[in-house]
């Protein structure tokens, strides 16, 4: 038995960091139409730089796609398949428990102040719930198109 060193360069790193920009293109108008609520009101927005902050949000998502990747391909290739499945899985429920810190903040659209003073808008009586539709349909689509890209591929592989 051969074994093969991982891939950090194959398709599906690339796959995974490009779904990461994709990710970050997604909620870029976000950051510069609200960037306190981007910011989920734990700091003014007017105290940073943002654009070197949606420098190092793209750098922080990228990194953490190539991260997860190359945790669960040297997982599969040395076939624990429940490992890679929890190495998924604690991706999944990091991401998910900053939703639930964060959740309540989320539903309300405003600035800094008017988060600190209570006079944030509802999200869904925001301007941004169409935004917020678009990008969630096209992170959504373009993640069913990678994933069923990346299948294809990989059947394609097996086949020869």
């Amino acid at each position: 038995m051969v074994n093969r060193a991982p891939n950090p360069l194959g398709p599906t790193a690339v796959a995974a960091a490009g779904y990461a920009l994709l990710f970050w293109a997604s909620v870029l108008w976000f950051g510069v139409t609200e960037p306190d609520w981007m910011l989920s009101y734990m700091i003014p927005a007017q105290e940073l730089p943002m654009i070197p902050v949606q420098i190092v949000f793209a750098i922080a998502l990228v990194l953490s796609a190539l991260s997860g990747h190359t945790l669960t391909a040297v997982c599969l290739q040395r076939n624990r398949t429940a490992t890679a499945a929890a190495v998924t899985a604690s991706g999944a429920a990091v991401w998910m428990g900053l939703w639930a810190f964060t959740l309540d903040r989320y539903l309300q659209v405003g600035t800094h102040a008017e988060f600190a003073t209570g006079a944030t808008v509802a999200l869904q009586q925001s301007t941004m719930v169409g935004a917020m539709n678009a990008a969630g349909a096209v992170q959504g689509l373009a993640g069913a198109a990678l994933l069923a890209r990346l299948y294809t591929a990989g059947k394609r592989l097996k086949a020869r």
